[in-house]
């Protein structure tokens, strides 16, 4: 089946349990509650589902879960590795799932040229022969992936979209005008500026949280009722950041914890949200459930 990289996809998070383990019951319980609320797709083991922080064979095994709990629901894996022959070997192996695509950022902390970073992926792309979303995300990576770079590797077709963070409204009219690539968000606060400049939906960790009103927003963009749209956005707003206060997934953890979907508890180096902010997610989101009716 041919995936279409638009609207609202979930950057699902890992829940853990008290020995360290995955829980597996609260991803499933988790996933069909998220599925429910009319999102896009999901994605596994990038940033929000703590990705980098997974080991050997879990990434598959959530892989696992959300297919059986969501079998009707793309689903892309993240690979985020320093090296270009571990990327390689993690693409090759992710590969061998069949997921809809991969979601891959450019070497972490190495900072490559341009030239590497087009070469890096053009290695996951033959490696996988699946549908690429290249993560652009230079706060955590260290380098930004041009448009210029952008437009050689989508002469390749299996490069279809990009998510995009810590852009601007100038690079966001670029990456929709001057290339191919489906544009999602990366940037949760920013979904509504890019969506009307013209990008195809948003990769939004914060659509853990009131999921349907996210989804609402896509369509009332999709629809033209901008106005409406403004409005939903401004009400998502103070949440939207208050998720991303303390380092993502922290904030989100703490808040689906409250709400009982999972155990508050994050691989090192994160810690849980500190309680001034937990007490902040508590009332904005009941403030936000009040306007949402």
């Amino acid at each position: 089946m041919h995936t279409v990289f638009e609207g609202i996809w979930l950057p699902i998070i890992t829940p853990m349990q008290a020995d360290g383990q995955i829980d597996h019951v609260a991803l499933a319980r988790l996933t069909c509650h998220l599925a429910g609320q009319g999102i896009h797709g999901l994605v596994a083991g990038a940033t929000t589902g703590e990705g980098v922080l997974l080991h050997p064979g879990e990434q598959e095994a959530v892989f696992a879960t959300l297919r059986e709990a969501a079998p009707e629901l793309p689903i892309i894996l993240g690979v985020t590795q320093f090296a270009t022959d571990a990327a390689v070997a993690q693409a090759r192996q992710l590969a061998r799932l069949k997921p809809d695509g991969l979601l891959v950022t450019p070497p972490s902390y190495v900072r490559p040229t341009q030239a590497g970073i087009q070469r890096h992926y053009e290695a996951v792309v033959e490696a996988s022969d699946l549908p690429l979303v290249v993560y652009n995300i230079p706060f955590r990576t260290g380098v930004n992936v041009e448009v210029d770079t952008l437009q050689a590797l989508t002469r390749d077709r299996r490069v279809v979209a990009i998510k995009e963070c810590g852009g601007n409204n100038e690079r966001t009219v670029r990456l929709v005008q001057e290339t191919p690539l489906k544009v999602l968000s990366g940037d949760d606060a920013q979904n509504f500026p890019v969506m009307c400049l013209g990008g195809h939906g948003a990769i939004a960790g914060s659509a853990h949280i009131h999921t349907r009103w996210h989804v609402r927003l896509y369509q009332l963009v999709r629809q033209g009722k901008l106005d409406e749209a403004r409005r939903l956005h401004t009400a998502l707003l103070p949440l939207m950041q208050a998720l991303f206060a303390e380092p993502n997934p922290i904030p989100v953890k703490a808040l689906l914890a409250e709400q009982g979907w999972c155990q508050d508890i994050l691989r090192l180096p994160f810690l849980p949200a500190s309680q001034g902010l937990r007490e902040r997610l508590r009332a904005l989101s009941a403030t936000l459930e009040a306007f949402t009716g």
